[in-house]
């Protein structure tokens, strides 16, 4: 009988302290649970709880090519959606000199469905602080992010440039993935209270600008300076300064918890269209749907070459170089064939294979967009130049054999 009595009291003591833990950050369970069972039904909306709502308008559309006045040969792109349905992509658009030639989906998705962004959101955050840049709210790339995030004004971290963040060179260290739903690895992405985890981030034993290393939580910062520079929600903000002005649809910031910091580094739920229209806000310099977004200024300075990663802009990715991709600096799984037809070729750049290509100098946009959730969202060995190089080669009016990278 003492045993019995005894069992139940260890018994009701782990409930009692299960619960408090619990009950301290549900979001951190939650989302730990939804991460590690995440991906299984691919044909379903990419949404991830809890979020927040962006509804556009969808007021910027553009024209169709019919077969007879396709820019692009009907054999490329019958070749780009068979190498896009062999990688269950969700979508596969071509634009080019502004109109679409090509806009696929598969059987099990269409056009308004919701498509995770993952890492190709980070491309706009560096867009977002040349907005501030533009409007004055923040004076230089060369800030401190100490001036922006006043919990390190006085801390080493706070040194750290603005400039720094966006090219991947800041010294911070990135936590580590583990199974354990205590670790930072862990916490920052799933804790109802993740600005705590992001703040907390030590410096790595390098200087900041002196090397490239690629880090969710430079992006994670990067959307904090961006909220508190124009003291609004992040969902606003982007709203305000983004999907609103180009025309966009509906789409989805993930947060934290209901009211909570957004995610930044990733995250964005959108239909695929979108992603398309920002592809055309880079073609057109800054500016798309008759509305300028950013200077065209800032639009060359995002896409010139890091001191640090040839590869690498701000928070966006330069196909200028052979190979296109160095070792060990892109998503798991990707190879890159040869270089780009086009060497001005640039992209951002989501797990699972998210691109949007930008090549300036043929005023063309290519976009595919696939499965981002779960442990393998996407098999091996995507070549990430195929796309682009496919529809180059299919130019009814050839393009010259190379086109060379920028100067910078």
């Amino acid at each position: 009988m003492r045993f019995v009595k005894a069992v139940g009291i260890v018994v009701l003591g782990l409930a009692v302290v299960v619960n408090i833990v619990y009950w301290q950050d549900p979001w951190l369970w939650r989302g730990y649970y939804n991460f590690i069972t995440s991906g299984g039904d691919i044909a379903s909306d990419q949404r991830l709880s809890p979020d927040e709502e962006i509804r556009g308008d969808g007021s910027f559309v553009l024209p169709t090519a019919t077969p007879e006045t396709r820019t692009i040969s009907d054999d490329a792109l019958k070749a780009m959606e068979a190498y896009a349905s062999d990688f269950n992509s969700y979508a596969m658009i071509v634009i080019h000199k502004g109109v679409i030639q090509d806009e696929w989906y598969p059987e099990f998705w269409s056009a308004k469905k919701i498509t995770q962004s993952q890492s190709m959101h980070k491309t706009l955050q560096a867009l977002l602080i040349g907005v501030a840049i533009d409007e004055g709210k923040i004076a230089s790339v060369d800030d401190p992010v100490g001036k922006y995030i006043t919990e390190w004004a006085n801390d080493p971290r706070g040194r750290i440039t603005l400039y720094q963040l966006m090219t991947m060179s800041s010294g911070l260290t990135e936590p580590g993935f583990s199974p354990n739903p205590f670790s930072d690895g862990i916490a920052w992405m799933n804790s109802g209270f993740s600005t705590d985890v992001i703040l907390r981030t030590p410096m790595d034993t390098w200087a900041p600008g002196s090397k490239y290393h690629y880090n969710n939580l430079n992006s994670e910062i990067l959307g904090l300076v961006v909220t508190r520079v124009f003291g609004r929600r992040y969902s606003d903000v982007l709203f305000e300064k983004l999907w609103q002005p180009m025309g966009g649809e509906r789409a989805f910031i993930h947060t934290d918890r209901p009211g909570g910091r957004a995610y930044t580094s990733c995250c964005l739920g959108a239909p695929a269209m979108d992603w398309a229209r920002i592809g055309m806000m880079f073609l057109g310099k800054g500016e798309v749907n008759g509305h300028r977004i950013v200077s065209g200024d800032w639009i060359a300075k995002m896409t010139e070459r890091s001191p640090t990663a040839r590869h690498y802009g701000l928070q966006i990715w330069l196909g200028y170089d052979d190979p296109p991709i160095p070792e060990g600096a892109g998503s798991t799984g990707a190879i890159a064939s040869g270089p780009y037809l086009a060497r001005d070729t640039f992209l951002t750049w989501g797990r699972g294979q998210q691109h949007v290509w930008v090549v300036p100098s043929q005023e063309l946009v290519v976009l595919r967009i696939g499965p981002a959730l779960g442990r393998m969202p996407i098999k091996p060995g995507f070549d990430v130049t195929y796309l682009v190089n496919t529809a180059l080669k299919g130019l009814k009016t050839p393009m010259e054999q190379s086109v060379s990278a920028p100067a910078n």
